[in-house]
């Protein structure tokens, strides 16, 4: 900057950073390409200006328009300019993957137009993540973290063979890590990735674990911002969001409520896919029965009770069959069996209902379980006891 200022380009090797920026964490890779983009920025305003940025978002998420980058391209063209290379890299993972582009961006005759003709294809597939159980361990700083679900990504080819150096880190097969996630600006990390919020929530999922079993604060703080971002939402957007719902904290737990209703209005949700989850989640002691009764009675509180119940219907058999720890499946029967009279819902009995119910008695378990049964049998068309 000083030298544009004085007109004097710089002479000589820069001095190297004061700041490492090891990328063995996902927010130090995610500051590794910012880095790179200002330092891009800084070399270019005196050794070769470019016309304007592509990487520029249309979209408050972090996300560019491929109609937009399109145009961008075409004027680069125009004017003979060649992208700079972290500029156009992120401009790539920010542009939403639309193959209408495809035909127009062949057309343009230049190494760009054909890199952002490949990427709706393999070139720019999202990352793909797989799921395994983390086994218990103990942390002389944290104590002990009990066994977990985690996600583990994969690597993306065509980033690293394609991509500038810097990016690479982002790129590369990960296994999931502790709470490195914590302490940056999510709005931030999720605009440099805001097209694969899959890769986003299998980093970001071992903070909202450590937010259901630990005393972590602002946890789920990402979730909603994932929920409003692009690309698919599958198995660690869903399993984020189902760890989210039994945050210790009441603010988190109402973070991942307002994502589960962003992907529910957005058509996004597998209300299946959560409710397995979150069996698997209170099988495992992640998620505890008390903390999910208050976010579904959240959820249903915004008149979602289809939503709530289709997430139910699939998660309360782990509590109905004593797999699980049981306080807290009272309230979540009752939420259930208040859903299903309000959006007359009509389906078998959970596995293990007609079991609790048979207990007879005056607990609430019993005595919700039963008004469960009864709504279920009503909206069959079945007549109840009480009939």
């Amino acid at each position: 900057m000083a030298a544009c200022v004085l007109d004097a380009p710089p002479t000589g090797t820069p001095q190297p950073a004061l700041v490492s920026w090891r990328a063995n964490c996902h927010p130090n890779a995610v500051g590794a390409v910012a880095r790179a983009r200002v330092l891009e920025a800084a070399g270019r305003i005196t050794s070769g200006p470019v016309p304007f940025l592509l990487a520029t978002p249309t979209v408050e998420t972090g996300s560019l328009d491929p109609r937009v980058l399109m145009a961008r391209l075409v004027e680069y063209a125009r004017l003979g300019a060649d992208p700079a290379p972290a500029d156009f890299a992120q401009a790539l993972l920010r542009v939403r993957r639309d193959a209408s582009v495809i035909p127009e961006a062949a057309a343009l005759g230049t190494p760009a137009g054909d890199r952002l003709a490949a990427w709706p294809g393999d070139a720019g597939r999202p990352v793909a993540v797989s799921r395994r159980t983390a086994p218990t361990v103990w942390h002389r700083w944290t104590g002990e973290t009990p066994a977990r679900l985690v996600m583990d990504t994969q690597q993306r080819t065509a980033v690293v063979r394609e991509f500038p150096q810097p990016f690479h880190a982002l790129a590369e097969a990960r296994k999931a890590a502790g709470r490195c996630w914590d302490g940056r600006d999510d709005a931030s990390l999720i605009a440099v990735l805001p097209e694969d919020r899959e890769a986003l929530a299998a980093w970001c999922l071992p903070a909202v674990t450590a937010g259901a079993v630990q005393e972590a604060r602002g946890a789920a703080a990402a979730l909603p911002l994932l929920a409003a971002a692009g690309g698919p939402a599958g198995p660690a957007l869903h399993l984020a969001v189902a760890t989210g719902l039994g945050a210790r904290h009441p603010e988190d737990r109402l973070r991942a409520v307002d994502a589960l209703l962003t992907l529910t209005a957005r058509g996004e949700l597998d209300a299946v896919r959560l409710g397995c989850d979150l069996a698997e989640l209170i099988t495992l002691g992640t998620v505890k029965p008390t903390r999910l009764a208050d976010s579904l009675r959240t959820l249903a509180a915004t008149g979602a009770y289809a939503t709530t119940w289709a997430v139910l219907e699939c998660s309360l058999p782990a509590l109905l069959t004593g797999t699980a720890d049981p306080r807290g499946t009272g309230d979540l029967l009752s939420t259930a069996a208040d859903c299903v009279e309000r959006c007359g819902a009509a389906a078998p009995q959970p596995v293990g209902l007609a079991a609790v119910t048979a207990r007879g008695g005056t607990s609430r378990l019993v005595a919700q379980s039963a008004r469960l049964r009864d709504a279920l049998r009503r909206n069959e068309g079945v007549p109840t006891a009480g009939n």
